[in-house]
């Protein structure tokens, strides 16, 4: 930690109350931060392990974080939590407010709530390290080291808390710290995909919903898991499988638009690369509609539901009428744009068979014992339709050898190459 002495600084803030700990709410701006605040080193007297917290932040998220500070104008951070010791930071509060107004809205205010509003000053000699959004402090370094370019610097909300460099001191810290890192929850999937505006599959799974008659109404599954529900008749499959589905073909498909998921999620493209995002999604349905027959079918009914039940039953039916087989067909379709286009991709694709019950299918994705859907299969069941394309990254002797183990059966062969 830098031992160099800041300037002293004003902060406005308000003091509160959480069981035993008595915080400070306050605003600093990006270059405040990057330059007073470091990563909680403190935390641990073992080097190696403040060590390998640094090596976790600067090898993790900074990077989308610094770019989405520069790209992103409707940028916004929850608060830091940030712990403080030595020197001599000071709280002053305020000891009256008067009402300028006429209403007279501020004329009964207690004591208690005027004492809460005020001001923190930092001398410049105290140490502070962040207790809780270490990953976005590391954002604000790296965006403030590359040059970030604010006038004036954006503020972010810190909550300063005191640490005492004692024994009891740093377990208590040390508590703090682990007590915020285990209990904050992700974004769940279902909550990324109603409401992100940064993410790109995320806003196309909306626009295929809302924009189009691919999926609108009850075409459509709202469960955020890949697991359809067993009463859904009328749905192709789930927005969760959908949300995947595009997350393979932006990232994996031969194409201008393909990038990392990372970026795809953290940094909102322009308008028109949106639309150009929206507009494949749109166009690898429209051509799994045109060649495979129950697709075409499912996409050109107003009732879905006779289509539905004919193709997911207990009967099996068709696997493209499954997640897990809608995702596998989109992996083949994007293995085989290396060598061709999306529309021969699809085209080739719609050579293989789809019904569960038959090979390759049974034993790998259809248990017809149970009739139930394995899931433990998928790189055997996609590789081995793969190898029916001529395509498959496995030789034959290693793709036979996993395809008589997984389907439980030593005698079996590798279907037939398609002509």
């Amino acid at each position: 930690m830098t031992k160099k002495k800041q300037e002293q600084i004003v902060l406005p803030a308000l003091r509160g109350i959480m069981g035993d700990w008595v915080f400070y709410s306050s605003l600093m701006d990006l270059k405040q931060l990057a330059v007073r605040v470091h990563y909680a080193e403190e935390v641990h007297k073992n080097t190696l392990l403040s060590d390998m917290i640094q090596r976790q932040l600067t090898r993790g998220r900074s990077a989308q974080i610094a770019s989405y500070l520069e790209s992103q104008p409707e940028r916004f951070f929850n608060s830091l939590v940030v712990a403080t010791y030595g020197g001599q930071p000071n709280w002053h509060a305020l000891s009256d407010v008067k009402s300028r107004s006429k209403s007279g809205e501020l004329q009964h205010l207690d004591e208690e709530t005027v004492s809460s509003v005020g001001f923190l000053t930092l001398r410049g000699d105290e140490k502070l390290f962040a207790l809780d959004g270490q990953h976005r402090l590391a954002g604000i370094k790296k965006a403030i080291k590359d040059g970030l370019d604010q006038d004036p610097f954006d503020e972010v909300s810190v909550l300063f808390v005191a640490h005492k460099e004692t024994k009891k001191g740093l377990e208590r810290t040390r508590r703090l710290f682990t007590t915020l890192n285990k209990t904050a929850r992700p974004v769940s999937k279902g909550d990324i995909i109603a409401l992100d505006e940064d993410d790109v599959m995320a806003i196309s799974v909306r626009w295929l919903i809302e924009e189009s008659k691919l999926f609108m109404g009850n075409r459509i599954g709202f469960v955020a898991s890949n697991n359809m529900p067993v009463g859904n008749t009328t749905s192709l499959t789930t927005i969760g499988n959908l949300y995947d589905i595009l997350a393979i073909l932006f990232t994996n498909a031969d194409t201008d638009l393909r990038k990392r998921k990372t970026e795809l999620q953290r940094v909102r493209p322009s308008d028109d690369e949106l639309q150009a995002y929206f507009n494949f999604a749109k166009e690898f349905f429209v051509l799994l509609g045109k060649n495979f027959k129950d697709l075409e079918t499912f996409f050109a009914s107003e009732n879905t539901n006779p289509i539905v039940k004919k193709c997911r039953g207990s009967q099996g039916g068709n696997a493209l009428f499954r997640p897990i087989g809608l995702e596998i067909f989109t992996r083949i379709v994007v293995r085989l744009t290396k060598d061709m286009t999306l529309a021969q991709a699809v085209k080739q694709a719609a050579k293989l068979p789809t019904t569960l019950s038959a090979a390759p299918y049974e034993g790998l994705m259809w248990d017809s014992s149970n009739k139930t859907i394995l899931n433990s299969h998928k790189v055997t069941l996609r590789e081995t339709l793969l190898h029916m394309l001529g395509k498959s990254k496995y030789s034959e002797a290693t793709l036979i050898e996993r395809y008589r183990r997984e389907t439980g059966d030593p005698g079996i062969s590798l279907p037939k190459k398609i002509a």
